[in-house]
Formats: structure tokens, C-alpha cells, sequence
């Protein structure tokens, strides 16, 4: 992990500076530099926009008794796309904008999932033979507990 940040903090900058040299020269400085403030702009505005779209998206999940898991993943992929946009460069204003389009925040988050979910399966689901608490000869439930249900009552008799 520490191997991946740090290519991704040499071979980024490595890019953007590639990229700068590019862009610049074929459109001139002053085009760039203007390029890099409009996307900044239009990068803080959506992010507003979609975050206060998903804001209201987890709310009503909230409010329908549902947990608001999607909306919340939704608004870190639109921070990110935001930081993404306010990042000089135009590498990073690419992948910004492109964290904009909910179909790939959609993606992005299910591909995450499907790589996420089998190995969280594999260390809650386990077989019965590799738990050594349960199933061993001198392992039976208690015969001393008492299984039963309660309720609470609004109206005392004091």
C-alpha cells in the first residue's frame, strides 16, 4: 500500500507536468492558466449542486426507514471528485469530472463492493469446522438459560 501511494505521488505530478507542457504549448500560457480556473469553478459549483442532491437522496432514504448507505457512498466519490477538481492539473480534472457522472460513481461502487464483499464473507462466514468454540464433544448449550420474550408497558399500576 505504502509501495502504491508513493508511485502515485511521483508518477502523478510526472503526468500533470507532461501535461501542462502539452496543453500549453499547443492552446498558449494564458488559455491554461484560464482552463484550470474554469474547471476549479465548475468543479466547487457541482459539487454543490450533486451534494446537496445526494443530501436530500439520504434524507428521504432516512425518512423511508431505509439506511442511507448508497447516498452517503455517492457524497465521498463527489468530495473526492471536487478535490479532484480544485487540484491543479488536467489528469486530475479528468478523473474529477468523470466522478461527476453518477453511472461511474455507480460503477466505481459496485465494482468496489464486488471486491469488498468476498472477503468480508470469507472472514464472517465460516465453516462450522474451522469454529473450534462450537460443535466440540464437550460443547452442548446450557441447560441453565432460559429463553423467553419481554414487553414493556406504557400504563403503570403504581
Amino acid at each position: 500500500m505504502a509501495a502504491t501511494l508513493l508511485a502515485l505521488l511521483i508518477i502523478v505530478p510526472i503526468v500533470e507536468i507532461y501535461l501542462f507542457i502539452e496543453i500549453g504549448g499547443a492552446i498558449g500560457a494564458g488559455w491554461t492558466i484560464l482552463l484550470i480556473f474554469i474547471t476549479a469553478i465548475y468543479g466547487v459549483n457541482a459539487m454543490r449542486s450533486q451534494g446537496m442532491a445526494t443530501l436530500a437522496e439520504a434524507q428521504a432514504a432516512q425518512a423511508a426507514g431505509r439506511p442511507p448507505v448508497a447516498a452517503a457512498a455517492h457524497g465521498v466519490l463527489i468530495l473526492l471528485a471536487g478535490a479532484l477538481l480544485l487540484t491543479p492539473g488536467f489528469m486530475t480534472d479528468a478523473l474529477g469530472l468523470s466522478l461527476l457522472i453518477r453511472f461511474i460513481r455507480s460503477l466505481i461502487l459496485e465494482t468496489a463492493l464486488g471486491a469488498i464483499m468476498p472477503m468480508m464473507g470469507a472472514s464472517i462466514i465460516r465453516p462450522a469446522s474451522a469454529r473450534p468454540h462450537e460443535n466440540t464433544p464437550g460443547n452442548k448449550p446450557d441447560d441453565n438459560v432460559i429463553e423467553g420474550d419481554y414487553r414493556i408497558d406504557d400504563e403503570r399500576s403504581d
